[in-house]
């Protein structure tokens, strides 16, 4: 008998095992108390990135919700609950959930493996995936598992690639920046890994148009936007003076002023895949917001 694991196999026990670190007694456990906190750079980070979410929760507050890859405390299905709305958080590692809800931090979780998950078809309205889809070891598979729970739609805030070029001015920027990084002895990774074992999958908004047109789906929505970290994020307070704010402000600043002048892609893509038309109101809304809402022609060989 073949006992020997697949990749995918050593992958899920890993990622696992990676919040026992941050757990109670763990290594890291004072760090991970800091994602806690409401009022460091850290968390003002986060909240621009839950934000995009914010058309959809207000136009839709009945809406149930599944959070995906969301070991941190629960914290994705925490900001959904904040603003009236139902959410499960899940997570292939329980420690960190356990935790937060022994503390009532968050109401509900359930350990879930994102490529297999155990709920029926069309479960959930919505399911929410933040900066976990690129830990997945197949995550196509996992987003196909998201839309078929799904009843309304996936979102996914991930890594937006940087490989996808459609503005030679930014294949030109980019040349430019890696002669820099050549002469300064610095490496340009084009294939980078982190230290949990998982290659960093990004996404792209054509990978995903692909998907939704496979599935003979009307309507995707993109939003982009830059982000920055630097180690001691999660221990400043947000203050005019701090100068690991100033530093990420300002990095962010840069990055979107390059995003604007076609120099530069956006570092983070917000993407929702819709299973079905959404409403004028919230089509307005996610309009008002700065979304690029994309309408997808029909399949004219299969009658919908």
């Amino acid at each position: 008998m073949n006992t020997m694991r697949t990749f995918q196999e050593i992958s899920y026990q890993q990622h696992a095992e990676h919040f026992k670190e941050y757990a109670e007694n763990g290594e890291k456990a004072l760090h991970a108390k800091m994602w806690f906190a409401e009022d460091t750079v850290d968390a003002w980070r986060h909240r621009r990135m839950y934000q995009v979410l914010d058309p959809i929760l207000s136009a839709e507050p009945h809406a149930t919700w599944l959070t995906v890859g969301d070991g941190r405390y629960g914290k994705d299905s925490k900001y959904i609950t904040e603003k009236g709305c139902d959410a499960l958080a899940t997570d292939i590692s329980e420690c960190l959930l356990k935790e937060a809800k022994a503390i009532g931090y968050i109401d509900k979780y359930k350990v879930e493996n994102a490529e297999s998950l155990s709920f029926e078809d069309e479960a959930f309205d919505y399911i929410l995936c933040k900066e976990s889809y690129h830990h997945f070891p197949r995550p196509m598979i996992a987003f196909y598992e998201m839309l078929r729970v799904a009843r309304s739609g996936v979102i996914l805030i991930e890594p937006n690639d940087g490989y996808i070029i459609h503005r030679y001015s930014i294949i030109l920027f980019k040349k430019i920046k890696n002669m820099v990084k050549y002469f300064l002895g610095r490496k340009t990774n084009k294939h980078p890994f982190e230290e949990s074992g998982n290659y960093v999958y990004s996404i792209s908004k054509r990978e995903m148009e692909k998907v939704a047109l496979g599935l003979n789906y009307k309507t995707v929505a993109f939003k982009e936007l830059n982000d920055s970290y630097f180690p001691g994020v999660e221990y400043e307070k947000m203050s005019d003076k701090g100068p690991v704010q100033k530093k990420v402000k300002t990095l962010i600043c840069i990055a979107d002023v390059l995003s604007k002048l076609g120099l530069s892609n956006y570092g983070i893509l917000a993407s929702i895949t819709f299973k079905k038309r959404p409403s004028k109101e919230l089509l307005q809304k996610l309009a008002n917001e700065g979304y690029e809402i994309i309408q997808l022609p029909d399949n004219p060989y299969i009658s919908s």
